[in-house]
């Protein structure tokens, strides 16, 4: 299809200040944006359909990414009694907006109600529902760059679509890496390189959400009235009921649209609307916020501290492209206005967020962390947008370009391809191991009263997925601290954790040791301590090592002395079930044997199964 430019007698001021004209497209323009889309979803679903194939009919869909069995858990929730629900791993009530995960979690409630429409198969619900987010993602970034690109080049904007689902920008050099090394595979098959929205839930959901945002608002800047603004207050919305640092990016980019409106001649007459909008967002937000709590666990940070020593290791590769494709979107002028400064906005903002934990502590919000998130999406939607503008003043060259872009659409699918061949290798040895715990649980039936102690060393490890997989509760995982209260972590969560550390042939001279590493951040989130791990401030740090020494430390010493309470936490299940990798044990069965009675064992494949009863 032919591309089409705008009229080069036209000076370029002139043509970013004309309201831009709502364009109309032939079939065939369609036709080739929705085999995009069909080929992305391929890309995508390839991985799993491969593991299906690998190892039979399953009831757990198979893992590609991390946190997938705490958010399936999450989605698992029960609601006991109002305001009240039940921790998925302990069995035990929890306010419902106890935490924030609790509070944001519209995904996790989406994903339960649509589960119930295929009864109980929760492989076929999460490959389905991976295809309706991936499916509206594809179609609302097309719709995006398909409006609002300067050139009208359907070319231009399925590769944009291929940069954003086909590439891991954040992870560009160990992508260059395994480029050069082909024909070998290698490179690929690594579980850090992937697919960019592999991962479901997070950043599956809020991703669609803030680029139907970013379109909206350049509408809103292009028309008169007020229906843009009323979606873009449902997205916003919605957006903080999944994850709320994507309303932060939203409305830092309103905050830039707003301002240009503000100064610009256009805006005569017509700052009430966006004047109401923030107000009435403000309000409903805040009201939302102040229901519940926002906490994972106790934080004796303060909510702003400034800490400039920390900019040095937030600032990396990944922003300063951030930086760059931002200023360059504020000074080229061959994009119109209504375009311009939303996009300057959505990167400004980004930018501005990587860097927040040198002023929000990362044990309060984990901000930098988390607004990492969007700079994959941030970089994939400035690129085709500021390629677009350049191809305004390189419209002589039309046949040189349409060869470019050919290359560059061929160059996307291949390694669209080659990264979802290397995802399902990389996760094959993790999606075996998954199998094999399923068929080792589905030999037999539990029965109530049963409670489970399960590995929980890794991301999605055993104890994520027994629950899901017998209903019943586990001895102690890692996750389950994200589903209760602060003052939950410190009495059952930590004293579970002690039990967990000393079957596991820990003992308190194992966290005196951590205390006074210099350097414990693999440890601490090992432990549970995330928040404090990630934090690239050593007082951070600090508080989460006071936090082991003042919370978990004292219930290891007495679990290590037998405390009676340790026994009588027992004797409140009928059986234990104990479940370890046979090639790589995690406990010691002198240890459980000294609290617990062995009445027999089951093996199948890699795993056994170890039943006790309490003393």
């Amino acid at each position: 299809m032919p591309t089409q430019l705008p009229d080069a007698h036209v000076p370029a001021q002139q043509q970013n200040e004309t309201p831009m004209q709502v364009r109309r497209y032939p079939a065939g323009r369609a036709l080739a944006q929705f085999a995009a889309a069909v080929f992305v979803l391929i890309i995508y679903s390839y991985p799993a359909l491969r593991v299906r194939a690998e190892f039979g009919a399953a009831s757990l869909p198979p893992e590609f990414a991390p946190d997938l069995s705490l958010y399936l858990n999450l989605s698992s929730i029960r609601t006991i009694s109002p305001g009240q629900v039940l921790n998925p791993y302990y069995l035990v009530p929890v306010p419902a907006n106890g935490t924030a995960y609790l509070k944001f979690r519209l995904g996790a409630d989406l994903f339960s109600t649509w589960s119930k429409f295929f009864s109980g198969q929760m492989w076929l619900a999460m490959f389905l529902w991976n295809l309706l987010w991936w499916g509206l993602f594809c179609a609302v970034a097309l719709r995006l760059f398909g409006r609002f690109l300067p050139i009208d080049s359907p070319q231009v904007g399925i590769a944009g679509l291929g940069l954003l689902m086909l590439v891991d920008i954040g992870m560009a050099k160990p992508l260059l890496t395994a480029w050069v090394h082909l024909p070998s595979l290698a490179g690929f098959q690594t579980v850090a390189l992937q697919l960019p929205f592999m991962r479901p839930f997070t950043p599956q959901i809020p991703m669609p959400l803030l680029l139907g945002y970013l379109g909206l608002q350049m509408g809103a800047l292009q028309e008169k009235g007020f229906r843009c603004w009323v979606g873009m207050g449902i997205l916003q919305l919605l957006a903080l009921l999944a994850f709320p640092y994507a309303t932060l990016m939203m409305a830092g980019l309103t905050f830039v649209s707003v301002l240009w409106w503000m100064f610009s001649r256009r805006s005569t007459g017509a700052w009430q609307i966006p004047l109401t909008y923030g107000a009435a967002c403000a309000i409903a937000d805040g009201l939302l916020l102040m229901r519940g709590s926002l906490n994972i666990y106790a934080s004796h940070s303060s909510a702003i501290h400034f800490q400039p020593r920390l900019l040095p290791h937030l600032v990396g590769g990944t922003w300063l492209l951030l930086c760059v494709l931002t200023v360059a979107t504020v000074l080229t002028k061959s994009l119109p206005a209504e375009v311009k400064w939303p996009l300057a906005g959505l990167g400004a903002t980004n930018v501005l967020l990587m860097l927040g934990d040198a002023v929000v502590p990362s044990t309060v919000l984990l901000l930098s962390h988390h607004a990492a998130y969007f700079a994959h999406t941030t970089v994939a939607v400035l690129i085709p947008f500021l390629a677009s503008a350049a191809l305004v003043r390189l419209h002589h060259q039309r046949s040189e370009m349409r060869m470019v872009i050919s290359v560059a659409l061929g160059v996307l699918a291949l390694n669209g391809i080659l990264l979802s061949l290397g995802t399902y290798h990389a996760f094959l040895p993790i999606n075996r191991q998954q199998a094999e715990l399923e068929r080792l649980l589905g030999s037999w039936r539990p029965a109530e009263g049963d409670l489970f102690i399960a590995r929980s060393q890794f991301v999605d490890d055993a104890c994520g997925w027994v629950p899901l997989i017998t209903k019943g509760p586990v001895l102690f995982c890692t996750d389950a601290e994200v589903m209760l209260t602060p003052p939950q972590n410190r009495d059952i969560h930590r004293f579970r954790q002690a039990l967990y550390l000393y079957f596991s042939g820990k003992d308190s001279g194992y966290l005196q040791r951590i205390v006074t590493d210099p350097n414990p951040a693999g440890t601490l989130y090992q432990l549970g301590f995330w928040m404090e791990a990630i934090s690239w401030s050593g007082e951070e740090k600090k508080e989460g090592l006071r936090g082991i020494k003042s919370d978990l430390m004292p219930l290891l010493e007495r679990v290590e002395k037998h405390d009676a309470a340790a026994s009588e936490f027992f004797r409140q299940f009928r059986r234990i079930i104990l479940i370890d990798d046979l090639h790589d044990p995690t406990f010691f069965p002198a240890r459980v044997g000294s609290f617990l009675k062995l009445e027999g064992e089951q093996h199948l494949d890699n795993w056994v199964l170890l039943y006790y009863v309490p003393e």
